[in-house]
């Protein structure tokens, strides 16, 4: 049976990605950002189309904030 070193490291320590972001603002960001692209395909074409358009530009935008949210754990 082999045996650990008493000066080895912590075999609780899995060596995984540090424990940062936000899991659950980033599960309901992206959330609110696919509801707000189906509210955008069903609304969409008795819109304007600059308003249209604006309005898929800031849905991209809040995928982005769920992206920078989620931190180096994604």
């Amino acid at each position: 049976m082999a045996m650990t070193h008493p000066d080895g490291p912590d075999p609780r320590w899995r060596g995984s990605k540090p424990g940062a972001g936000r899991p659950l603002l980033f599960a309901l960001l992206l959330v609110a950002a696919a509801l707000g692209m189906l509210a955008l395909l069903v609304v969409g074409p008795s819109m304007a189309l600059p308003l249209a358009i604006a309005a898929a530009g800031a849905l991209m935008g809040l995928v982005g904030v769920a992206w920078v949210v989620a931190g180096p754990r994604l």
